[in-house]
């Protein structure tokens, strides 16, 4: 697991939400959006609410990109790893807890309200490599990785 720059931390918490891309075993990337989130440490943990496609990619595949960005400002970063899903316990569910207080914190309509109250599961993500994604960089080299990046692409194979 890679440190996540505090730049990429502030980000994720100042915009709220973030994308996740992933792909299983039809090879069809999907993409989702996730507002229920925390970051402990250089984990990024989300709620999973449903059970849909995404879901049934990170089982089949854990590798997964993460996608912040600040539309105004022109910056953004991808994080790639992988995800897991914790096993239900008193840790888990005082993660679960801390991710809905933030969230509500930060978006007040009734919808997060509502959608706090589901039944969810806790998906742990650990980023192995991270890339800026501003225009004027090199976004094809990575700013934190956890290993020789051509390493880490065969792994991901």
């Amino acid at each position: 697991m890679v440190t996540i720059p505090y730049c990429v931390k502030d980000l994720l918490e100042d915009q709220g939400i973030f994308v996740v891309g992933s792909v299983g075993d039809t090879k069809i990337c999907t993409i989702s959006p996730r507002v229920f989130f925390v970051i402990i440490e250089n984990s990024i943990y989300w709620l999973d609410f449903f059970k849909h496609k995404s879901y049934q990619n990170f089982k089949q595949n854990p590798w997964v990109s993460i996608a912040v960005f600040d539309k105004d400002e022109f910056v953004g970063y991808q994080l790639r790893g992988k995800v897991s899903f914790l096993t239900e316990n008193s840790e888990t569910e005082k993660i679960r807890k801390k991710i809905v207080q933030q969230t509500l914190q930060k978006h007040k309509s009734k919808k997060a309200k509502k959608m706090s109250t589901r039944d969810s599961r806790v998906i742990k993500f650990e980023p192995k490599a991270i890339y800026s994604m501003k225009p004027e960089e090199h976004s094809n080299l990575s700013m934190v990785c956890e290993a020789d990046p051509t390493q880490l692409l065969l792994e991901m194979h």
